[in-house]
């Protein structure tokens, strides 16, 4: 009986051992995908590296964060806002990082940019900004108006924007204080993840 007992505890022992050097084996074997990091006021060339699909068409596009600042939902409207934003309404915190993207097309289609799915990351890593498209007093809209989740440009050009990074959550996004002040910017996620590391400072 004692004999039984062992074989049984040595069969599971090289079962479990069997299964864990699988696990390692395909998560050493898995392929990674290649990560890139620039600078804040870095040319970032995209080379058709996408967000969520190749079809956005990023093959020409270049993009480049010039600045980023910390300020409050008022202060946003007051220096992106055409005038005819009602402020007032959010109160004072400072919930907004402005970023500052340039972006350039050097070919000779249209193409895109998915900016909605751009997410900006706290050193901390433990939560994320969304640019600010899904409230209903949402930002982006107010001074882009009739803007989609694509930006496209014409060739040969290049076109500022300034995007509103909130929080991801609902309208008490506008309460919540930003403390952080170095982010990652994911500018795009496949083939290739590229991202840009950012220093917001305090609006003057």
């Amino acid at each position: 009986m004692r004999g039984r007992r062992l074989l049984v505890v040595a069969l599971l022992a090289a079962a479990v051992v069997a299964v864990g050097a699988r696990i390692w084996w395909v998560n050493a074997n898995l392929p990674r995908i290649p990560l890139e990091y620039y600078g804040q006021g870095e040319w970032v060339p995209l080379e058709g590296a996408f967000q969520s699909s190749a079809d956005e068409g990023t093959d020409s596009y270049s993009v480049m964060v010039e600045d980023a600042t910390i300020t409050t939902y008022d202060g946003y409207l007051g220096a992106h806002g055409d005038g005819t934003q009602e402020l007032g309404e959010h109160g004072s915190a400072h919930c907004v990082v402005d970023v500052t993207l340039r972006i350039r097309n050097e070919g000779t289609d249209q193409g895109g940019l998915n900016t909605f799915q751009m997410v900006l990351v706290p050193a901390r890593a433990n939560e994320y900004l969304i640019c600010d498209v899904m409230n209903p007093d949402a930002l982006w809209p107010q001074v882009q108006e009739g803007a989609g989740s694509i930006v496209s440009i014409r060739p040969g050009t290049e076109y500022v924007v300034h995007i509103p990074y909130v929080f991801n959550g609902n309208e008490e996004v506008y309460e919540r204080e930003i403390t952080d002040r170095s982010f990652t910017l994911l500018v795009s996620r496949m083939p290739v993840r590229k991202m840009i590391e950012v220093t917001a400072g305090d609006v003057a």
